[in-house]
């Protein structure tokens, strides 16, 4: 049922995943005479704290298609978070170990959906290094250490965020049950190799020129997204009957207890959303990357006993309900997409292409944001838009066109210059963007077109 709906459909509607997926196809075939991608792009491997995808393309990229690869990292993204979450559970509160069941509703997470696949991964890692953590500290020897160790070292390079939150849960934890200093510094141990690669190779977000908070309003409108989906009525419904399955198993059950410890862990991370500023440097959405830890940390709070099995329906149903969907909003966003492969036909393979695009919806719907890249993989292009991010990605962007920012923004609050876009570009792929329509025309002529998107071939003097 996880697996359904990325398999079912021809493209998965994931806002970044095409961009993602294009830079890893570039990594691979930088050396391949059939494209010109050497001209355009460089590798650029370190020890970097955001290379969970890539590497993982890097390898299955080798056994199977890009595109096939992909689905194949996605369906191992969603079947790990509830897995994890399992194991991590079964350690911290092996009384409610089938309150895990609840954790298949955030496997289709926001940050699933929007594509932010590296921090999705680093969920998954970050519940297994904490369960590991958790089984070594019941039982302090080196095997379980070292096991605790390479985890952690791998969350660093899955997501830094990931990484930061797992570290401070872990101090928490410590903190709360009065573990003496001999567990602090060997807990401690387990991030000095990521702290080192980080000071190394990266300290992205060591300075921050800009940084944003937000206001009361805004906060709470985020903490919605600790279920955020395609059927905002189911998402409510959800977090209802989770209150409900507490109450369940808490009446006239005479082996509930409530985990005081998890339930001021819990109580710390909500704490932490509401102080982490919403964007650091240019990093964004940093406050509610809590909320799958905190939604986990929840379900430990409290010992069931054998009610808990009794109860498993409850969010299995749920999760079924989700399951079509997730599944219904894939397969209704097809004909669209469709319409936007059918684009990379209509232009030639390794042409130079300026996206231009523009939309204000919820990010999870906005899937065309992106879809650009797939002529990357299928045609060759160059396009500047490629994430090429010093320190995080392993890929830099070598040649030099003009590339308007409004890009990043959805939003072009002036006009692109039209003379440079003429000079630089073969091809421009407009989506959204009637207002630009005629200034296109005036450099181009409109060779494809299908709802929102036009493409205009450049006319070169």
């Amino acid at each position: 049922m996880l697996l359904a709906p990325i398999w079912s459909v021809a493209f998965p509607p994931l806002l970044d995943y095409p961009n993602h997926l294009a830079r890893a196809f570039v990594l691979a075939h930088l050396n391949d005479s059939h494209f010109s991608f050497a001209q355009f792009y460089r590798a650029d491997w370190g020890a970097y704290p955001y290379l969970g995808m890539d590497a993982s393309l890097a390898v299955l990229g080798r056994v199977f298609p890009i595109e096939t690869a992909g689905r194949v990292y996605l369906s191992l993204c969603l079947l790990a978070l509830p897995a994890t979450a399992w194991f991590f559970l079964r350690q911290a509160q092996p009384a409610a170990e089938a309150a895990f069941l609840w954790a298949l509703l955030i496997a289709y997470n926001v940050f699933f959906l929007e594509g932010f696949l590296n921090f999705d991964l680093s969920l998954a890692v970050g519940f297994f290094s904490l369960g590991l953590w958790l089984r070594w500290l019941a039982k302090p020897e080196i095997g379980p250490w070292i096991a605790a160790l390479v985890a952690f070292t791998a969350l660093y390079f899955t997501h830094l965020l990931g990484f930061g939150i797992a570290g401070l849960i872990v101090a928490a934890y410590l903190a709360l049950s009065r573990h003496p200093v001999r567990d602090w510094l060997w807990s401690a141990a387990l991030a000095l190799p990521g702290v080192a690669f980080y000071l190394h190779s990266s300290r992205v977000g060591l300075t921050a020129s800009k940084i944003v908070f937000h206001g009361w309003d805004d906060k709470i409108d985020s903490l919605g997204m600790i279920l955020h989906g395609y059927w905002p009525w189911l998402d409510w419904i959800s977090l209802g009957a989770l209150a409900i399955w507490f109450l369940a198993a808490w009446w006239r059950n005479p082996e509930f207890r409530w985990d005081r410890k998890w339930m001021a862990i819990a109580a710390f991370l909500f704490a932490l959303f509401w102080v982490i500023p919403w964007m650091w440097g240019e990093g964004s959405d940093l406050d509610i990357r809590v909320l799958p830890f905190l939604f986990v940390a929840i379900l430990a709070t409290a010992k069931v006993g054998r009610r808990a099995k009794s109860l498993a329906a409850i969010p299995l149903l749920l999760f079924a309900a989700q399951t079509v969907s997730v599944t219904r909003h894939f397969k209704q966003a097809q004909p669209a997409l469709a319409g936007l492969a059918r684009s990379f036909d209509a232009v030639p393979r390794g042409a130079l292409v300026l996206p231009i695009v523009e939309g204000d919806e919820d990010p999870i719907e906005r899937p065309f944001t992106h879809f650009w890249a797939y002529g990357v993989i299928r045609r060759g292009w160059f396009s500047p838009y490629l994430m090429d991010a010093p320190g995080e990605t392993p890929m830099r962007i070598i040649h030099e066109s003009y590339t308007p920012d409004g890009f990043w923004n959805l939003v072009y609050d002036e006009p692109p210059d039209w003379q440079q876009v003429q000079n630089d570009y073969d091809y421009v792929w407009a989506y959204d963007v009637p207002k630009f329509s005629g200034s296109l025309a005036a450099i181009g002529e409109r060779i494809y077109s299908s709802g929102p998107l036009e493409v205009y071939r450049v006319r070169k003097f």
